[in-house]
């Protein structure tokens, strides 16, 4: 009985380190592209970032910035334009648009939602999977 507890324990401690691990990855590699952007382009600072489709999105104080993977900028659009993301929705660039996303599952099924980044209203929303 004592074998099965040791080994119940190290399965777990050994599962929290493979999270920690991982986790700690993962935030050291979004600090690193935040790095770059800033290095790579007049952005100063990262208020809002996001990586889609090869595509980095960029909020800063004043401006949203798309840039491609090698740091040119495609758009950029004036902050105040852009409708309060009040549900914190993700910001994508898609089909040369720049939208709210939110994804989510609903009977076993991926639901993806598309909003107007000046409106906030939906424009496109799509079921995957079941």
């Amino acid at each position: 009985m004592r074998k099965v507890v040791t080994i119940f324990i190290c399965i777990c401690v050994f599962s929290f380190l493979v999270i920690l691990y991982v986790t700690n990855s993962n935030e050291k590699y979004v600090y690193k592209l935040k790095k770059e952007i800033i290095k790579n382009t007049d952005v100063k600072e990262i208020d809002y970032f996001n990586k889609y489709d090869n595509y980095y999105i960029v909020l800063d104080k004043e401006y949203l910035y798309i840039f491609d993977n090698k740091y040119v900028e495609l758009l950029r659009i004036d902050k105040i334009l852009i409708h309060e993301n009040v549900n914190n929705y993700d910001i994508v660039y898609k089909d040369g648009k720049v939208v709210y996303m939110n994804d989510y599952y609903k009977n076993k099924k991926l639901i993806c939602e598309y909003y107007d980044l000046y409106t906030y209203k939906l424009i496109n929303s799509f079921e995957l999977g079941g």
